[in-house]
This record gives C-alpha cells, sequence and structure tokens, in this order.
C-alpha cells in the first residue's frame, strides 16, 4: 500500500510559476529593444565608428564591378539611406534590429526614365536602369554592414556580402541629397 503526499492547488501554481520565472526573464532580456545608442550615432552600424553624414559611391553589386559611367551613390541619415540610384534619386528607410543589424522598411525611388549609355563609338553600352534595379532590390536586403580599409561592405540578412562602397568626397549637397526626405512622384513597392 502506498502513500500519496496531499498537495494543494495554490502549492501546484506557486510552483508552476516559480520554474517558469527564470524562462520568463530570459524571454524578457531577447525581446527587449536595444540599448539606446550614443548621441552622433547611426543605428546603421552599432558597432563601429558612426557613419552618420558619411557620403559613399557604389564599386560593386554581388562582386560584379559598377562600370564608371554608372554614378549610385549613398549618404547616410539617421534612419535613411538616400542618393542617387544612378537615374532616379531614392531613400531607403531603415530601422535598427538588434545590436548590430538593421533592415530596411521601405525604398522609394523616383520614376525616371533610364538611358542606355554607349561607353565609347563603336563600344560596348551600358543599361543604367538594369543596375539600378539590381542596387534597389539588393539594398532591401541588406541586414548588416561593415566598414573596412576597402569600403563599407553590406552583407543580405543571410549574411553574404552583397555591395561594397568606397568613401566619396562630394558632400551630401553636391548630390544633390538634402536631410529631410522629399515626396517622390511615385512610390515604389519594396520586396522582401
Amino acid at each position: 500500500m502506498s502513500i500519496k503526499p496531499v498537495v494543494s492547488g495554490s502549492f501546484m501554481q506557486t510552483r508552476r510559476q516559480l520554474l517558469l520565472l527564470p524562462l520568463a526573464l530570459l524571454a524578457s532580456r531577447v525581446v527587449a529593444e536595444p540599448a539606446a545608442l550614443p548621441a552622433g550615432m547611426c543605428p546603421l552600424n552599432s558597432g563601429g565608428p558612426s557613419l552618420l553624414g558619411t557620403s559613399w559611391r557604389l564599386t560593386t553589386i554581388y562582386g560584379n564591378a559598377v562600370p564608371p559611367e554608372v554614378a549610385i551613390t549613398m549618404t547616410v541619415g539617421d534612419i535613411t539611406l538616400m542618393g542617387s540610384a544612378g537615374c532616379n534619386e531614392y531613400i531607403a528607410y531603415f530601422k535598427r534590429v538588434g545590436h548590430s543589424g538593421f533592415m530596411m522598411e521601405r525604398v522609394q525611388r523616383g520614376s525616371n526614365g533610364c538611358t542606355v549609355i554607349r561607353t565609347e563609338d563603336g563600344g560596348p553600352t551600358v543599361n543604367v536602369g538594369d543596375w539600378e534595379g539590381n542596387f534597389i532590390r539588393t539594398l532591401q536586403r541588406a541586414g548588416s554592414v561593415e566598414q573596412k580599409e576597402d569600403g563599407l561592405h553590406f552583407y543580405n540578412r543571410s549574411g553574404e556580402p552583397s555591395v561594397i562602397f568606397v568613401k566619396s568626397d562630394a558632400a551630401p549637397e553636391a548630390t544633390g541629397v538634402t536631410e529631410e526626405p522629399t515626396p517622390f512622384e511615385a512610390e515604389q513597392p519594396t520586396e522582401s
């Protein structure tokens, strides 16, 4: 004959809550917003020097060199990347994710038609619209960035290298980019 101890319902409920307490505390740490950045820092790359206000020129997309005739530029703002996508101005809005990542919320660009440039008489042509489209699609998938000696390296959300920019001496005003985002003729849908 076995004797079973009598356990009250309130004791079992308290025991369950105490057992779940460490799990709840851990979950709150994982879900909590990242710590605020110091003044003057850009949330684009919280792990390194601030990129706020810096200007860049695109050199490669997934290892393919951007032709010198195609000027794709970027200036880093508090929550935006903006510049020329080749033939249209763009504004990419991002938000911080975790302590070193970010996510594009939306990208807007103008709706001007792009040209095909002949590099020299009888030489090959460059379709600026193809480069612009590739850049915008790649930028929408960006998830982290790293500043290295040779430039600014962006990585997609899978951690693969995607685009590389080099430092540009052009001030934001020289590229036609203003601090305040301006409305575009047509908002382009974002891709995920």
